[in-house]
Parts: structure tokens; C-alpha cells; sequence
């Protein structure tokens, strides 16, 4: 007899193996050939697509590498300010070029062609990809949801961010702001900070309080609170990596976690349990109150509170609201990443770069100093805060120059015809009056190459020159704009519902800091760089892994 060889029970467990590994490799192939499958019919569908198009006609850049197109290689194309400025001026504000992958994708610098987009976004939505990366970074809230859906939350949500709510905010812009400052005048000397960092604090507290009535604290502590660093990590990405490429070529690839999706993940499992429960204290206290009617409903005239989230539950349950239109606990609770990642993000940015542009024009610090310390109260109202001019125009010019967000894009749902307010030389020379696109056309909605446009703003576009708030060139009025003529917060449905909010904060919050403290840059300034991941921070060129970052030098101010 042949030895006993354990491999009687391996031969079982061999046997048992190898229809399971048959079945494997069969589910792979499967997928793998219907992938291939839908690769190829959309890649024939964009080869026909592009031999009918009248994409082709529209002049602009060449080729140049399969994954940057008409970028250079290791150009990452958020970024590419200089290029896009350099091409219109080739080729005027309507172009063509090729974007990640080569995918072709229609520059649109028209102001009134990018009013017809932004206004109607039941023809241009987003496209899946920019909704994907933003649900995925912000949840599935304001900035996600289109049509109906969209329509249906902005109505609920218009209520919480009107001007009576923004003028009660604006004591708790001071309260924490004035906190911050107390944390940082111990020195009688010059010292060293991260204004970034400092600048993130303030704003996610301020955002803790004025959105849900939490205490996030983050001022108090030397360390990065948990919600900043999550963010940090989730935008601290290499777009030339092959975990952040792989999933693009090969969705079925999303399932491999890597450190960013779970910050990313962890980020928003923090912010929905906060959201959970604030939604569910304020809705008992809202029906232990006087306030609810016998039908269960809120007087319109009474829908008043001390956060945007109250603000919303109450407004959820107005009684004006039929009950088809109010929305779910969940569609509540997705608004709260939006809220707070995107509401402290962005103004703590815009921040940052009012500080780099300050440094950078001592007159124009001098000056601001100057009206800022001579105001008769630390805690001006949102009236007052309004009234101080050179600020209002600091401020406008900030949000002009150094917009958070560089671009928006929308894809045509129809073929379209679009408006332009100047014609276009197509490749053969012709002058085209408007532009014809098909279904599924691509566009980028230039943000800052708008606001930096020589055409509208003059030739010193692209300097900070407040002043220019003072007597705006006539050909800036064509922009399409919910906020004095810059293309900041967009146009349209889908403007930023919340820029009163940003506005009223960055003021509040610059106030106090130049009452306070004299500063300068303590780097050279040709070492701060913009990095961008949905917004763009400053980061340093001879430190760019170390993540967005500002060194200022702070003392306290000198009263003359």
C-alpha cells in the first residue's frame, strides 16, 4: 500500500479547488470580454461621433500625449491656467481641445454662450464623471443631484441661506474669528505660522457652528482636527499615478481601497453621524415646540434658527410644502458634507490667497490697514462689515483673481445650438455666428480665465488692483454672475447657493485679522504655487508633498 499522504484530504480539498478556480477564471473572462465589448462600442460610437461632428471644425491646440492630450506630458490639466490664457489668445474664447485621454472637450469663453449653458441645465448637466468625483469627495447632496431633484432641494434649502439668516451668522464669523486671534497675540514679537492651516481652523469652526450648532473646537488644538486631515489626505492625490489612472480606464478597478478612498470614506462616515444625529434632535425639538400647526407643519414667518441645518429641517417642514415636495431625512442628511466640506474649504482657500495677494501689494495692505483700524467696533454687523469700501473691493478682487474653483464643466444632453456674443473662425476660415454641437459634446466652463480675461477686464487683468471695483470697464457687465460680475460662484440654477454665506465670512474674518496682526510672506512669493483638487491651494514649489500650505510672518499691529 502507498503511504497515507495527508494528500488524501489535499487531493479533496484539490478537487474541491479546481471547479471553484474553473468558475473563477470563467467570471473573469466574462467580465473581462464585456468590458472589452462596451470599450469597443464606445469607442466605435466616438469614432463615428467624431467623423460627424461639427467638433472638427472648431480650431484650437494639437495633440501632443495619449493621457495630458494637448497638454504636455506631466501637466496636470486643472492647473493649466497659462495654457488656456496662451490658446485664447490663438484661437479666441471658442476652442477645441483634448483633454485626459485625448477625449475632446469644447473650451467655452463666450460670456453669452456660457450664460446659455448655465442657465439651462435641463440641456448641459454635469457630466458623470465630474458628478461621480464630486459625490465621492462631497456626498450626494446640492452639488450632485441634477434636474427635478435639484430643483426640489434648492427650493427647500433657498430659505436657510437668505439675508436675515447671513446677518445673524455674522457673530459667530466674529466670535471665532476674534478666537483665533486671542490664540494667536500671546507674542510680542514675530512669529512663524501656517495661515492656511490657521485660516482651515477658523473656517471649519465657524462652519461647525453656523451650519449644525456643533462645537468642532479645531482653533483650540495644535494638531490638524480629524475632519481637516481626512480632507487633506482625500486631496492629496498624484494624478499621474497609476491608483488614480487605473480606475479611470478600468472602473470595475474603484473596488481596490486605497489610503485616499478611505479618508475620503472615513471623512464623510464622520460627517453623516454628526448629521444623523443634529437632523434628529432638531426635528424633536422643532415638533416639541409651539412652532408645528396641527398638520404638522411650520408657519413660513416662524421657519428661523440658530444653524443652517435647523434652518432647513424647519423649512423641510413648512406648511406652505406639499408633502410630494419635502424632502427625505436622507436627502437632508446629504446636504451636510456639502455644507461642511465645501463651505469651510473654499473660504478658507479664498483666504489664504487674499493673504498671498496682500503680501504681495504693501500699498494695497497699507491702505486696508488703515480703514479696517479705524472703524469704531471689533464686531461691525453685516451692514457695517458691507459699508467698509476699500474692503468690499479687496474682497471682490480676491474672488476675481484667485477664484477657488478654476473651472466647471457640462455636457450637451441634446444637440444644441448655442449663441455667441462675437463669431468664430472655424478651421476653413469661416465665420460661424453661433456654435452647433452634438449630443454628449463636452464643454469646460473657464472660471478663472474669465475672471482673468484682458478682453473684459482690461490689459492689467491678471494683476490685484482693487480699485478697479471703482470703475468697472463696461465689457465685465457680459459676465454671467449671481455675484458682481465675476464668474466666481457661477450662473444659473446650479450658482452657489451659499455665496452670502462665503462672502459675509471672508470679510468678517480678513477684518479681524489685519485689525490685528501686521504680516508678510515668509517664503519668496515665486515659491507658492497653486495645487488643485476641486479648489486650488497654495502650496510650496520646494515642498509640494508637504500639502497646501502658507508661511506668513505675524506680529501684532502697529497703531500709528
Amino acid at each position: 500500500m502507498s503511504p497515507e499522504f495527508p494528500g488524501n484530504g489535499f487531493r479533496a480539498f484539490v478537487d474541491r479547488l479546481v471547479p471553484s478556480t474553473s468558475i473563477l477564471l470563467q467570471t473573469i473572462g466574462v467580465s473581462l470580454f464585456l468590458y472589452t465589448l462596451h470599450f469597443g462600442f464606445r469607442l466605435g460610437r466616438f469614432i463615428v461621433a467624431s467623423i460627424n461632428s461639427p467638433k472638427r471644425d472648431i480650431p484650437g491646440p494639437p495633440w501632443k500625449h495619449w493621457l495630458t492630450g494637448s497638454f504636455g506630458k506631466g501637466v496636470w490639466e486643472p492647473d493649466a491656467l497659462q495654457d488656456h490664457e496662451r490658446w485664447m489668445q490663438e484661437y479666441g474664447p471658442i476652442y477645441k481641445y483634448y483633454s485626459m485621454f485625448s477625449s475632446t472637450t469644447i473650451f467655452l469663453g463666450d460670456t453669452k454662450a456660457v450664460n446659455h449653458v448655465l442657465t439651462r441645465s435641463h440641456e448641459f448637466p454635469k457630466p458623470e464623471e465630474l458628478r461621480d468625483a464630486l459625490g465621492e469627495f462631497l456626498g450626494q447632496g446640492l452639488l450632485f443631484v441634477e434636474g427635478p431633484q435639484h430643483k426640489q432641494q434648492r427650493k427647500v434649502m433657498g430659505p436657510a441661506f437668505g439675508l436675515p439668516q447671513i446677518r445673524e451668522f455674522t457673530n459667530i464669523f466674529f466670535q471665532k474669528s476674534l478666537e483665533a486671534q486671542i490664540s494667536h497675540s500671546g507674542s510680542h514679537g514675530r512669529l512663524e505660522i501656517d495661515a492656511f492651516s490657521w485660516m482651515n481652523k477658523v473656517t471649519l469652526d465657524i462652519i461647525g457652528l453656523a451650519g449644525f450648532n456643533y462645537a468642532f473646537n479645531s482653533i483650540r488644538e495644535t494638531k490638524p482636527h480629524e475632519m481637516s486631515e481626512g480632507i487633506r489626505v482625500a486631496t492629496d492625490l498624484n494624478p499621474f499615478s497609476l491608483s488614480f489612472i487605473l480606475p479611470i480606464i478600468f472602473p470595475v478597478a474603484k473596488i481596490i481601497p486605497t489610503k485616499r478612498d478611505r479618508a475620503m470614506k472615513e471623512t464623510l462616515r464622520l460627517v453623516s453621524s454628526i448629521g444623523t444625529q443634529v437632523i434628529a434632535d432638531r426635528k424633536a425639538e422643532i415638533l416639541a415646540s409651539a412652532e408645528v400647526d396641527a398638520k404638522g407643519g411650520v408657519e413660513k414667518r416662524k421657519i428661523q434658527g440658530n444653524d443652517l441645518l435647523s434652518l432647513l429641517v424647519k423649512a423641510n417642514m413648512a406648511s406652505d410644502i406639499p408633502e410630494s415636495a419635502r424632502l427625505k431625512d436622507k436627502d437632508i442628511l446629504a446636504q451636510v458634507p456639502t455644507f461642511l466640506i465645501a463651505g469651510h474649504e473654499t473660504t478658507s482657500t479664498s483666504l489664504s490667497w487674499a493673504l498671498v495677494a496682500l503680501s504681495s501689494a504693501p500699498a494695497v495692505r497699507t491702505k486696508l490697514a488703515a480703514e479696517i483700524r479705524a472703524h469704531p467696533s471689533d464686531t461691525p454687523t453685516m451692514e457695517e462689515l458691507n459699508a467698509i469700501p476699500y474692503l468690499d473691493n479687496v474682497v471682490r478682487e480676491v474672488l476675481r483673481l484667485y477664484a477657488p474653483v478654476n473651472n466647471t464643466e457640462r455636457v450637451a444632453d441634446v444637440d444644441a445650438v448655442i449663441p455667441l456674443s462675437k463669431p468664430f473662425l472655424d478651421k476653413h476660415g469661416v465665420l460661424q455666428h453661433e456654435l452647433r454641437v452634438k449630443k454628449r459634446s463636452r464643454f469646460l466652463i473657464p472660471i478663472r480665465a474669465i475672471n482673468r480675461s484682458t478682453e473684459l477686464w482690461g490689459e492689467d487683468a491678471c494683476q490685484f488692483r482693487p480699485e478697479r471695483w471703482d470703475n468697472l470697464p463696461e465689457s465685465a457687465s457680459s459676465v454671467p454672475s449671481v455675484y458682481s460680475n465675476m464668474l466666481t460662484f457661477i450662473a444659473g440654477p446650479h450658482a452657489c447657493i451659499g455665496y452670502r454665506f462665503s462672502v459675509i465670512e471672508t470679510k468678517a474674518i480678513l477684518f479681524t485679522f489685519i485689525r490685528s496682526f501686521d504680516f508678510e510672506l515668509a517664503v519668496n512669493p515665486e515659491e507658492i504655487e497653486r495645487k488643485t483638487v476641486i479648489v486650488g491651494r497654495p502650496v510650496l514649489a520646494s515642498d509640494r508633498e508637504a500639502g497646501p500650505q502658507l508661511p506668513l510672518y505675524i506680529s501684532p499691529a502697529r497703531r500709528d
